[in-house]
């Protein structure tokens, strides 16, 4: 019966993941009345945040998770997360997703380990794991975005001295600069061709991308808007600063690489110590897991672990 349960569990869970990736490849764009309309609304309402001309319709076996997820009040926070980390994903996928995960997380741990207690304990870790890779992916996809927006407002700045419109700039660089830089800016072309205005345009960009060197370039834009100005100077001038900022950066990381990777070494060495001395002499400590104090200490230890790193994360990571 065993047996039976778990490959029931592994045959649901792979058609899970299966669905999943159909639902995230098969994705087509929504209709352009249904981008007006969604566009309509939500300008009569001033949220920018779900105003989008490329979110995407799916119609599938995830569907009825799409909906049920929709009606959240975290829904909206989730489909902004899979905009920020470039994942082609609606929120009823996101949750089949953690689904599938905790499922194979539980089906392996309690196959290791032969009892469910701790399989349950590890389907937190699916998660964990997953949320850590969206987090990654978005500060990936922030890093890159910045470092490739000198460009970006320099070659706008070109073109606004070339004699073309702003509109023109905004889209030689969405045909010009590789990812993520030309989706952000077709982006803010394509909303503005559907006639969404220009301050809601580079309101939802920024909404997107939580930048401050895009805070600047929006700002710039729409102060130019509204009192007019040489462009192109002023971009000019930005670029620089961002330029600057940019190599500021890069010289904190360098001077934090020696006490970031030190600390990492110190704070791995217990765990590959415990591991070592759990294979070698699985009596020795057999003391620690076995008892209720010496659990205690492991907990402890760990959470001084978990404390001493948060520190150095934060010692090491400077405003500039």
């Amino acid at each position: 019966m065993v047996i039976l349960g778990f490959s029931a569990l592994a045959f649901f869970v792979v058609v899970l993941i299966v669905v999943a990736a159909v639902e995230a490849l098969g994705a087509r764009r929504a209709e352009l009345d249904e981008t007006v309309e969604v566009y309509a609304q939500g300008m009569s309402g001033r949220r920018v945040a779900n105003i989008d001309v490329l979110r995407t319709e799916r119609s599938g076996l995830v569907r009825p998770i799409d909906e049920l997820v929709k009606g959240t009040s975290w829904a909206e926070d989730l489909e902004l997360a899979m905009l920020r980390a470039g994942l082609p994903l609606k929120p009823g996928v996101y949750v089949a997703v953690h689904i599938a995960s905790a499922a194979v997380f539980f089906a392996i741990a309690t196959l290791i380990s032969g009892t469910f207690l701790v399989g349950i304990l590890f389907v937190p870790l699916s998660y964990l794991a997953i949320r850590f890779y969206v987090r990654h992916r978005q500060r990936g996809r922030i890093k890159a975005f910045e470092a490739q927006l000198p460009d970006a407002i320099e070659l706008m700045s070109t073109c606004l001295k070339s004699g073309f419109g702003l509109l023109q700039g905004l889209e030689t660089v969405a045909r010009e600069l590789p990812q993520p830089t030309s989706q952000e800016f077709s982006n803010v072309v394509r909303n503005i061709s559907v006639g969404m205005q220009l301050d809601d345009a580079f309101a939802s960009m920024c909404r997107r991308v939580p930048s401050h060197d895009v805070y600047l370039v929006a700002t710039a834009i729409l102060v130019h808007k509204t009192v007019g100005g040489n462009l192109s100077e002023v971009l000019a001038g930005i670029a620089h600063t961002i330029r600057a900022r940019l190599l500021l950066r890069d010289e904190v990381h360098a001077l934090t690489t020696d006490p970031r990777v030190s600390g990492y070494i110190i704070s791995s060495l217990p765990f590959f110590v415990f591991l070592a001395i759990s294979l070698m002499n699985p009596t020795y400590i057999s003391t620690l897991l076995g008892t209720g104090l010496g659990r205690l200490m492991l907990l402890a230890a760990v959470g001084m672990l978990a404390a001493g790193m948060l520190l150095l994360r934060r010692f090491t990571d400077l405003d500039y």
